[in-house]
């Protein structure tokens, strides 16, 4: 976990760039039945939850995106896969940090990201 204390403004960076991950899984083995039973098709997109830890230890599930309210509690978020677990916010918060040090990024800090709809 990254040991800086996260400010708001990256927070909420790094719940906009969560959302935009979770949006993208796939599962092709999920069988698509509409109305009336009419087979519609193998395969389909849905988001991934994103579970955070709060500050009593409990685990909560994040079906939609992900509140950038707590920036302690929104780093503890991560995708579980079975017994393993994708620290996701603590990779994107990485990526930043290598974009930021190695490849010139300097995110604008006179006014907060757009948001992703």
């Amino acid at each position: 976990m990254s040991k800086a204390k996260l400010t708001k403004r990256r927070a909420l960076l790094l719940a906009e760039l969560e959302y935009l991950v979770g949006n993208n899984c796939y599962n092709g083995n999920i069988q698509n039945w509409g109305a009336g039973g009419v087979y519609e098709g193998e395969g389909r997109h849905f988001r991934y939850p994103l579970t955070v830890v709060d500050g009593e230890g409990q685990r909560k599930k994040n079906s939609y995106k992900a509140s950038p309210g707590d920036p302690d509690e929104l780093m503890t978020g991560y995708y579980a896969f079975g017994a393993n677990r994708l620290h996701i916010i603590e990779a994107l918060d990485e990526v930043l940090r290598y974009l930021e040090g190695h490849c010139g990024l300097k995110l604008d800090h006179s006014k907060p990201p757009a948001r992703s709809e």
